[in-house]
């Protein structure tokens, strides 16, 4: 659990982001709120729900998640010029601290698609964790 979460830290969460629609203008409020994890793949095998439980909290500029015995902040700069749009994400509370994560990022409804790679890795540039990658997928939906 540690480690994922750790993994997961280390890249995850954003904020202005659009989806499919080009001419939508990116908002804040797009990604801001609370996120449950829905889904998840890591290195190219699904994910136990248990071990991707937590809150995944979005304000203008930080994302903190809240597993069942840590939490990570992040901070996030996105790239909206890129398709996908592109996120790079730096830990500064918790076990990713200090790590930097590049991904990419979709933002459907309440569904948050993100897509990383572990720190050192090229930025992917599918949404999709391949057999034996060091690439990490994880679908999120709004929690109401």
């Amino acid at each position: 659990m540690k480690l994922l979460c750790s993994l997961f830290a280390v890249a995850l969460f954003v904020a202005p982001v659009v989806g499919e629609d080009k001419k939508e203008a990116p908002t804040a409020l797009k990604l801001d709120g609370t996120w449950k994890v829905i889904s998840g793949e890591k290195f190219g095998a699904k994910s136990d729900p248990k071990a991707i439980q937590g809150d995944v909290t979005i304000s203008k500029d930080t994302i903190t998640i809240k597993g069942p015995d840590m939490t990570h902040v992040m901070t996030f700069k996105l790239d909206t010029k890129a398709s996908p749009i592109a996120i790079t994400m730096t830990g500064k509370e918790g076990p990713a601290k200090d790590f930097t994560a590049e991904g990419i990022i979709e933002i459907k409804g309440d569904e948050m698609k993100l897509c990383y790679a572990m720190p050192m890795e090229k930025r992917p540039t599918k949404f999709e964790s391949p057999n034996d990658s060091k690439v990490l997928y994880f679908v999120l939906k709004r929690a109401k």
